[in-house]
């Protein structure tokens, strides 16, 4: 417990979100199993035994900050769901444009917004067609104010 609470805020949002996840999964494969005697339910309660795993995996791993404006917002045509962010930052001491497909449906993002993107430690930044791409994140806030020293932690 002490552990989650020294986490940043959409960190620890992103395991309670887990953890939840995992909780309900647990409770629907036990009630599952016991109404229908059936294994194969079974297979429900390890998949909240998975989102458990996940979730617990978050405080214990290191993470990096990207903090960066918000450059470009790519939206569907249609619904005008957000499908992508370009983030412009600074790493190192090179100014790059990174762009973020988005998993969640966010759509309160605006070109010059300033975001802080939580990324594992070991996630891997491509270079393509001269921009670099991240695949995956763990959480994306709005900062406050825009500071570009990205930190590890």
């Amino acid at each position: 417990m002490k552990k989650l609470k020294s986490l940043p805020e959409p960190l620890q949002r992103q395991i309670l979100l887990r953890l939840g996840l995992a909780a309900v999964l647990f409770i629907l494969g036990l009630a599952s199993a016991i109404i229908w005697k059936d294994a194969s339910m079974l297979l429900i309660i390890a998949a909240a035994a998975l989102f458990a795993v996940l979730g617990i995996r978050i405080a214990y791993r290191d993470y990096i900050i990207i903090n960066g404006i918000c450059g470009d917002v790519d939206a569907t045509i249609v619904r005008r769901r957000t499908k992508a962010i370009l983030l412009c930052t600074v790493i190192g001491d090179k100014e790059i444009k990174l762009r973020i497909p988005l998993r969640q449906q966010f759509k309160k993002i605006a070109v010059g917004d300033a975001l802080e993107i939580y990324v594992d430690a070991e996630t891997q930044i491509h270079e393509w067609d001269g921009e670099f791409r991240l695949q995956s994140y763990i959480a994306i806030d709005k900062a406050e104010a825009v500071c570009y020293t990205n930190e590890v932690k």
